[in-house]
């Protein structure tokens, strides 16, 4: 009796050490997105980047490497490079993409972004996103941009692709005679059907504004998220990550992208913020892009003693620049990873 009351408890253990086993293992993968503007250095070193952000439970990329010149991806033509993701077991949904922009030129703005949706098709992108833009400063100006918006949109829906904007601070700026932000009239002029919006939630805060406020307010218009801290992604504590996923994936969305900028000192983040409010005045003023390229060119924050600035060509440099990134990205998966108001 000793001996089969004993048989019966090893025999309840194993089957409950095995039914957890398998219980992880067959646990639902989380569906974790990231921007590859968060590797720098990502092209010294594509594959074993990609192998390590697939390591880190990583299993969708929104992309930053799309050159309009040559329709080429990180040096590779669009659908080869979703393969090499693929291979990893990533998927290659979303893009952050230029192309020009110009109400002047409206033929000129629609047949390069048709070039652009085209390629991107090749990949199996289902959003194609600009990732900033310098509006213009009157009324007058801000419709005819949205309205070309619209025209571009509609350029997207053609090849099966949605078309968006991704938010930084000076959308949180009010235009000049309205009282109003320049996000909440971009959003109210741009049709639903031709234009989304992906929210940076770390930009939208520091403009200001409640991202989970604005994810009430629009519950339509907000399909992708960058999720965002001043670095690594939780670290601060600032920024309610659990109440901005709860709403997004109330509203109906899964798909949201991590995203990490340059590590930089205090002082080398307060020169960046600088930076930002100079484009309010850039914006303010009737400034365009270009005008913010020349500013950002005169005055890139330094980088620490021994890491690469962006675009640093120091093959030393540039090796230790993505491993800080790549550490940093893999400190957010394991945040995330272990929240449990991520799905």
């Amino acid at each position: 009796m000793k001996n089969f009351l004993c048989l019966c408890v090893v025999t309840a253990m194993t089957l409950f050490v095995t039914s957890s086993s398998l219980s992880g293992a067959n646990a639902p993968k989380k569906h974790m997105g990231i921007q590859l503007y968060s590797v720098k250095g990502f092209e010294s070193d594509i594959p074993g980047s990609l192998k390590a952000l697939a390591d880190d439970g990583y299993s969708v990329i929104e992309i930053a490497n799309y050159d309009a010149n040559t329709g080429l991806v990180a040096g590779y033509k669009p659908a080869e490079f979703a393969a090499l993701a693929k291979k990893y077991g990533m998927e290659v949904i979303s893009s952050h993409a230029r192309a020009k922009f110009d109400v002047k030129d409206e033929a000129g703005t629609l047949a390069a972004w048709g070039k652009v949706f085209d390629d991107h098709k090749l990949m199996g992108c289902k959003y194609v996103v600009l990732p900033m833009n310098i509006w213009a400063g009157t009324v007058e100006g801000l419709k005819a941009e949205c309205d070309l918006m619209n025209k571009i949109g509609d350029e997207a829906n053609k090849r099966g692709i949605k078309f968006g904007y991704h938010n930084h601070n000076i959308e949180f700026a009010t235009l000049a005679n309205t009282g109003g932000l320049y996000e909440d009239f971009l959003i109210a002029n741009t049709n639903p059907d031709k234009v989304f919006f992906e929210m940076d939630v770390y930009w939208i805060s520091v403009g200001g504004q409640d991202p989970v406020a604005y994810l009430k307010k629009y519950p339509t218009r907000f399909k992708l998220l960058h999720i965002k801290d001043e670095y690594v992604v939780g670290a601060t504590g600032k920024i309610n990550y659990k109440a901005i996923f709860n709403q997004f994936y109330k509203n109906g969305y899964q798909d949201w992208f991590v995203e990490l900028e340059d590590k930089m000192t205090k002082e080398q983040r307060v020169q960046s913020m600088a930076m930002m409010e100079n484009m309010k005045k850039i914006q303010a003023q009737g400034g365009s892009m270009k005008d913010v390229m020349d500013q950002l060119a005169k005055n890139q924050p330094k980088g620490d003693k021994g890491a690469a600035p962006s675009g640093s060509q120091d093959p030393k440099a540039v090796a230790e620049q993505l491993k800080i990134s790549l550490e940093g990205i893999k400190e957010s998966a394991d945040y995330l990873l272990k929240s449990d108001f991520v799905k």
